[in-house]
């Protein structure tokens, strides 16, 4: 299996290394062998995301393009940047929601839909800290029934070491 490395800066200043690597369908049973001299904590998470990919694709004797996203270690400046975008988010969808309902209920029952709508959309995007490391994976397929995409991300919690 060839693997290349490339590095992209995204959104915020996050510096990525873009790890490209097609799956022949002989080098399946080997994800679990990959290199990622990148992650230094959370590998065997990663390399699970990587083969549930894999499954998912349901490749079929076809060769499976994939891109792994390892991001550097999050700074507090960018990690307060991703963390004040959650926010906004959850109070966007807030305010979308509360005068959605207030149109049809009256405002009380808006505003405590918008209030509860909001909290859980805040709640389904993660918080980041600082040495957190965000990973993300792109797979294609292309035949068969067409061509075939699947994205997973995961967040590897620094937990106060580093």
């Amino acid at each position: 299996m060839d693997v290349e490395r490339t590095q992209h800066v995204g959104h915020y200043g996050v510096v990525f290394t873009l790890i490209h690597f097609t799956v022949q369908p002989d080098d399946a049973a080997s994800l679990r062998t990959i290199n990622l001299p990148e992650i230094t904590k959370g590998h065997f998470e990663v390399i699970r995301l990587i083969e549930e990919t894999y499954e998912r694709m349901l490749a079929q004797g076809r060769p499976c393009r994939m891109v792994l996203a390892v991001s550097n270690r999050l700074s507090r400046n960018t990690a307060d940047l991703l963390n004040d975008q959650r926010v906004r988010v959850g109070g966007a969808i807030s305010s979308l929601s509360g005068k959605a309902v207030t149109e049809v209920f009256g405002p009380i029952v808006g505003g405590m839909a918008g209030m509860f709508s909001g909290g859980k959309a805040k709640q389904g995007i993660p918080t980041y800290h600082v040495g957190d490391v965000i990973v993300s994976i792109d797979a294609q397929v292309a035949g068969g029934i067409g061509p075939q995409r699947s994205s997973s991300a995961l967040l590897l919690k620094n937990n106060g070491d580093g």
